[in-house]
């Protein structure tokens, strides 16, 4: 393969044994958008026919997130000539219009991926094509347009090898799809996923809870109102359940005795409700609780504590008041915790932590929660994200602070009224988000801050003085607002 001014070409011998073809643009990237760099290194230009070349051979092509690639031309309709291909990946490419049906000749396929969330402007209007891939176990389509298709329930009910269904953001209704299954081929169906379509309610008949088959299922903003329907309960092996982004009325169904996880988003009631609700006998199976933004209250997350083989754990955007309870340190598994923005108060001490030795993500930030623990204290865990905004960790600078090594930390508005101690650069020295900001800091900054992967400094709001360090070459947002230094950011 050759790049000439910026096309892509190939160039393939008549003998080429070719099988495997991984194109995917991999290239880094930082900043808020989370495809800056992509285009740079994207593969550009229109696909060559010289691919056909391959056709006797190639099992796997990957083009996916080259993002110009394409031209914002038609997806070319001699892909489907590739018939000997087992892997298909599309995704984020620069593509447009209508998707070739030509692509239902590929009839060995067992993974077919795309779709352009950057770019949505693929569609398709009739996807009986799909009916053909009989060999398919994965099939993640993305933001293409397919509102004009009224049978895709059916359609994807011939395809009865499905391991893998994504189906999210586009445009599917549920106006003309079937109460229930008359034969449901969808027996070894364990991943769907429908968010993002509007699929208007759960309380009518519908094909879903004819799946049984399913461990996870996201229908997370869809448009969704009701009560849960009992037929819920027939999902007995589902494990992942994401409806948040709705606005489901009521309690989870009691019939649903071994889900492992579940989100759920607009509803209300107490936290201790909630626990009670998961039948303790799967309290030992129960993975990941996810409540953010879901109006929960209560005064305890003693109860939590039960659900021993926990690794999620996110409340965050609630109503939970009073302190936390010392027993959260007996989730040995729990990987994830983010308590940010409730009404949380009282102290927070070492033996909170005792048995988190699992523990990679916590946040407990906008609450009025205090962190008293020992200088000397040495953590069970290996955080990688830390934020403790809004809590109160000072006057004095922490020293425990000394022992994380954490890749992103926020300790913004926390009462600190003290000088940045020396250990805090090299302490922090890999990480790629620190935010000081809104405390009383005062001192000078060291001379030179090069040796750090800095990409997100903010130190806002405090007492700092003299000049400004020499910068890490990795750093692209800086706040320093609102202090009294000088001098220049020469190297930003």
């Amino acid at each position: 393969m050759t790049v000439a001014g910026g096309a892509v070409s190939l160039a393939v011998a008549g003998q080429a044994t070719v099988i495997k073809l991984d194109l995917r643009n991999r290239s880094p990237t930082l900043g808020e958008d989370f495809f800056v760099g992509f285009e740079d290194h994207s593969l550009h230009g229109q696909v060559s026919s010289s691919l056909l070349a391959l056709r006797r051979r190639l099992r796997y092509l990957d083009l996916s997130v080259n993002v110009v690639l394409g031209d914002a031309m038609a997806m070319p309709g001699f892909l489907g000539s590739l018939w000997k291909l087992t892997y298909l990946a599309l995704s984020e490419t620069g593509f447009r219009g209508r998707v070739p049906p030509q692509l239902g000749n590929l009839t060995r396929l067992v993974q077919l991926d795309m779709g352009n969330f950057l770019y949505p402007e693929l569609y398709s209007d009739d996807i009986s094509w799909l009916g053909h891939l009989c060999s398919l176990e994965h099939l993640r389509v993305r933001s293409v347009n397919l509102s004009g298709v009224t049978n895709w329930v059916h359609t994807v009910n011939a395809l009865p090898n499905l391991v893998v269904l994504t189906l999210s953001s586009c445009g599917l209704h549920m106006s003309n799809a079937p109460s229930s299954l008359l034969r449901n081929n969808l027996t070894v169906l364990e991943e769907l996923d429908l968010s993002g379509n509007s699929l208007n309610s759960l309380a009518i008949p519908n094909w879903l809870w004819d799946v049984t088959s399913l461990k996870s299922l996201s229908l997370r903003g869809c448009e969704l109102s009701g009560t849960f329907p009992d037929e819920l309960g027939n999902l007995t092996l589902l494990e992942t359940f994401d409806i948040s982004s709705n606005n489901i009325k009521g309690m989870i169904p009691g019939t649903i005795v071994s889900s492992k996880s579940w989100r759920q988003q607009h509803r209300y009631g107490d936290i201790r409700e909630v626990i009670e609700r998961i039948p303790s006998c799967s309290w030992k199976n129960f993975k990941e609780l996810h409540m953010n933004d879901a109006n929960i209250t209560g005064t305890t997350l003693q109860l939590v504590s039960n659900l021993t083989s926990l690794s999620v754990l996110e409340i965050s955007g609630n109503q939970l008041s009073g302190s936390m309870p010392v027993e959260i340190g007996r989730l040995t598994n729990l990987t994830y915790l983010d308590l940010w923005y409730n009404n949380l108060s009282g102290v927070i001490s070492e033996d909170h932590f005792s048995g988190l030795k699992s523990l990679k993500f916590i946040d407990i930030s906008y609450n009025s929660l205090e962190l008293i623990i020992d200088s000397h204290w040495v953590h069970p865990f290996n955080l990688d994200f830390a934020s403790f905004s809004s809590c109160q960790l000072g006057p004095q600078f922490p020293k425990w602070l000394r022992c994380l090594k954490v890749i992103e930390l926020d300790i913004s508005n926390t009462g600190l009224v003290d000088k940045i101690p020396h250990w805090f650069w090299t302490t922090f020295s890999d990480a790629t988000l620190l935010d000081i900001s809104l405390n009383q800091l005062s001192g000078d900054l060291p001379l030179s801050l090069e040796f750090m992967s800095l990409i997100e400094f903010s130190m806002h709001s405090n007492l700092l003085t003299g000049l400004l360090p020499k910068l890490p070459r990795t750093i692209v947002s800086l706040d320093i607002s609102r202090n009294s230094l000088s001098g220049f950011a020469s190297s930003f």
